[in-house]
């Protein structure tokens, strides 16, 4: 039996959403395993292909899938299993975000995104009928193909700005997502407007997507002292530990800043001593 055949009937008979059953069959593709047959599936060659691989993240994802579905036959329990690396970003200044969304056709989801901190799936599943005032409801997801509407990763209620409640309620049937419309429209909506040259220096050559500006709303909540408490429900998180380490992030600028300078008596003797030295003079 090929790995296709037995992987397709595994992950279709168990209660993995849809799409993680997407995600599984595209890694066991990536790692060119979806045409072995089952007999040559083993802990060894799966480590030897999985390493080739630099992205730690993807890495982590591949051994999981395969000891997920390889589980049942006794094989790959022994792969390793490592820590994920919280991806990091530079994150442009508000109004560079702003003036470069408002130039998107999805721009309604992308401030979801950013103002609610909803994931790219979530913001295109957004109606009129999500909202209780101006709290948003977040139950459900469309999927990156847009084939399938389904639960989102975690639900919760989210209170976003008044006057992005207004615009959700104004949203119009053509506004509103359809199946069959693929979510990752929205990405490459951001990436193509990332990469004009008038927006790069806009954005001060840095660029957006979708879930940096899920990044932003956290990282913006506790720069302004908002209690982790409430960030962690505005992210819809199961534990506080989540938001603090993935998803708010050091600013280039105050990480530099934080790095101690030298004391004066140390810099005014080496600014003459370097004067001194450039004139050709010197101890005799």
């Amino acid at each position: 039996m090929k790995v296709s055949e037995y992987a397709t009937e595994v992950i279709n008979k168990r209660p993995y959403k849809y799409s993680t059953r997407l995600n599984y069959i595209k890694y066991l593709k990536a790692l060119g395993l979806w045409d072995l047959d089952i007999t040559e599936i083993n802990s060894a060659i799966i480590f030897d292909r999985v390493d080739q691989f630099r992205n730690q993240n993807r890495r982590k994802n591949m051994f999981i899938v395969c000891r997920s579905v390889f589980k049942e036959l006794g094989k790959c329990q022994d792969l390793p299993r490592l820590d994920a690396i919280p991806k990091v970003y530079e994150l442009p200044e508000q109004a560079a975000i702003h003036q470069v969304i408002e130039k998107s056709k999805y721009r309604l989801q992308l401030l979801l995104c950013m103002y609610a901190g909803l994931r790219v799936g979530e913001a295109c599943a957004v109606t009129p009928a999500s909202l209780e005032g101006n709290y948003l409801n977040v139950s459900m997801a469309f999927s990156q193909d847009g084939k399938h509407l389904g639960s989102a990763k975690t639900v919760g209620k989210v209170l976003i700005p008044s006057w992005l409640a207004d615009e959700v309620r104004a949203m119009s049937k053509d506004q509103c997502w359809q199946v069959g419309m693929p979510s990752h429209l929205v990405t490459w909506s951001c990436s193509s407007l990332s990469r004009r040259a008038i927006n790069k220096e806009i954005l001060g050559g840095k660029s957006i997507n979708p879930h940096m500006l899920r990044h932003w709303f956290a990282t913006n909540m506790i720069y302004r002292g908002v209690n982790p408490e409430i960030v962690r429900r505005q992210m819809r998180h199961k534990r506080v530990e989540t938001t603090l380490k993935v998803y708010t992030q050091v600013i280039t600028k105050d990480l530099e800043a934080s790095l101690p300078s030298l004391p004066e008596i140390l810099i005014i003797p080496s600014v003459k001593l370097l004067s001194h030295t450039a004139g050709g003079g010197g101890e005799k």
